[in-house]
């Protein structure tokens, strides 16, 4: 029997678990990690975007986990971990297909959008090979004396004062732990004051607590079908075999998220530096039926068979792992957070890969979740909480902090404030939900008539663009909602144009001046400007901070 105490469990050791378990310890309280899988493993979700890295840079500054800063930045990973792969990520590429019918560049470029995230390589985002980023953090986590238990399942949980208690069986375990037996097996029982779920999919507190799905639901409605490939085509090349103008693009289209767009459904294209790329389909279920006679592979060359172009680019690819065939995608629980327990955003909620929200998402989520459990466990210590990106100002202050963490060994949480705050908490996870879910299922009504899809994008792009600059001039506070989802007049304008999507008697160009005009106090990079034909540089141009935001 494996007996531990722990201040908090953290269930699910991807990367945000793993991160999640680290930052805790950080704080001065004792985790324990724990997963019902192992590493390396492949996982959805391999792109980040500016906000995602500027969140991941700011908490390993804040929280004192300098191994963790290089994985923020492309040109720093890079020269640090060259063996864990990513790609380079310089912005978003959107390209609109017709069904049956090859892709013909336009002079106008009105079936294309590129919006810039990075000025250069040194300074742009990364995707994620996430067998390899999730075992480094995993592994990180170890390294810093976070106890963690892979191939374990919890078969019980149990209230135990004000806490918990988990029971289950460990698997594998490592020969230093088996005490002369040859059983790589023993039965293991966690007690914890507080439960972090970030278990994703598997939803564990869902499951074990009987928490049910929102009654809202969620209006995006796509499954899945990808795989990792090698041998794929860069788009660059066939978009100028077809006469298109390369030189206007604000940044090489393959160095991206790219995104090939069709109605109902569209295909992302990641490419690693090692020759592999991320690429698969998220098709609405109603248009494209999950066909149970079929196979993942047949269906892909089905789709293929519809996109020319695309076709083309991967003529001689060839799958590297299984190929993943999903129901629909889309998940959300009705209840969050809890007195003693809570999820993390990948947890709580899924929504689609489209726009790269997932990954940012989580992160803010966990941002603000550590920043409650400092505040409500009181072990903050005497650090400067004004910024998330406040550091510490020099070795001996992080000796000092060092040893009051080291003092404190099993402090009391405040219970009463802290269900108070976790409430708060779900809330606005809640109000998160919605307001990425509008965009993306309004997204995905506008791929049929590109300029609409355009239009509603430009509430991601606006918001995320507009909470990076917030972030690079520290005036974030911790904890701040997501794209502003909580800016009433912001969302208020969403829900409008959401309704003004599907509304025969208003054109794409009326949506876009509606947008233009919903979106002017976030806007800082021209969005909805006609004479940049869809093509956005990476810069910024001052404006005010909106009221209420």
């Amino acid at each position: 029997m494996i007996e531990i105490e722990a201040d908090i469990a953290v269930m699910g050791a991807g990367f945000s678990g793993s991160l999640t378990a680290m930052l805790v310890q950080r704080i001065g309280l004792r985790p324990v990690l724990i997963d019902r899988g192992a590493h390396p493993r492949f996982a959805i979700g391999e792109s980040s975007t500016p906000v995602a890295n500027l969140v991941l840079e700011g908490l390993a500054r804040r929280y004192d986990l300098p191994r963790i800063v290089p994985l923020s930045n492309y040109a720093a990973w890079k020269k640090t971990y060259p063996q864990i792969v990513c790609g380079l990520k310089r912005g978003f590429s959107y390209f609109h297909h017709q069904l049956g019918h090859d892709f013909q560049p336009r002079s106008d470029r009105a079936n294309e959008l590129l919006v810039a995230a990075s000025l250069t390589d040194e300074d742009a985002d990364t995707h994620w090979l996430r067998a390899d980023f999730d075992q480094f953090l995993a592994e990180e986590a170890v390294r810093l004396g976070v106890p963690y238990f892979p191939h374990t399942s919890i078969d019980r949980l149990e209230p135990r004062g004000a806490g918990w208690e988990l029971s289950g069986k460990c698997h594998g375990l490592p020969q230093c732990m088996r005490e002369g037996s040859s059983s790589d097996s023993a039965e293991i029982r966690v007690r914890a004051d507080f439960i972090i779920d970030a278990s994703g999919e598997g939803g564990f507190l869902a499951k074990q607590l009987g928490i049910s799905p929102h009654p809202a639901g969620l209006k995006t409605r796509s499954r899945g079908l990808f795989s990792h490939f090698k041998h794929v085509a860069r788009w660059s090349d066939l978009y100028a075999k077809r006469g298109g103008d390369i030189s206007g693009h604000p940044y090489p289209c393959d160095d991206a998220a790219l995104h090939h767009v069709f109605d109902c459904g569209w295909m992302w294209v990641l490419p690693f530096d090692n020759g592999v790329t991320s690429a698969g389909f998220a098709l609405d279920p109603e248009r494209f039926p999950l066909e149970a006679s079929g196979t993942p592979e047949a269906e892909w060359q089905a789709l293929l068979a519809r996109l020319p172009a695309v076709a083309e680019q991967f003529a001689n690819a060839e799958p590297l792992v299984p190929w993943r065939q999903s129901g629909r995608m889309q998940r959300r629980v009705s209840q969050s957070a809890g007195p003693n327990w809570v999820m993390l955003p990948n947890t709580a909620a899924f929504h689609d890969p489209l726009h790269s929200t997932g990954n940012t998402f989580t992160l803010v989520g966990i941002e603000r979740l550590i920043g409650i459990l400092e505040r409500c466990w009181n072990v903050s210590g005497d650090r400067d909480s004004s910024s998330p990106f406040g550091e510490l100002a020099d070795a001996s202050a992080r000796e000092s902090l060092t040893a009051e963490r080291t003092r404190v060994s099993s402090p009391e949480p405040q219970w009463t404030r802290l269900a108070d705050e976790l409430q708060n908490y779900d809330a606005l996870i809640q109000q998160e939900v919605e307001f990425i879910d509008l965009v993306v299922s309004g997204s995905y009504a506008g791929f049929r008539e590109f300029e609409r899809m355009i239009a509603m994008s430009m509430f991601y792009f606006a918001t995320a663009i507009w909470s990076e600059e917030e972030r690079r001039a520290g005036r974030v506070a911790q904890g701040a909602a997501y794209l502003s989802a909580n800016h009433p007049q912001l969302k208020s304008a969403l829900k409008q144009a959401y309704r003004d999507l599907t509304d025969p008697n208003i054109s794409g160009a009326e949506l876009t001046d509606k947008v233009r005009a919903a979106i002017a106090p976030f806007n800082r990079v021209g969005l909805c400007n006609p004479d940049l034909c869809n093509m956005y540089p990476y810069e910024f141009t001052p404006a005010a901070t909106p009221n209420g935001s």
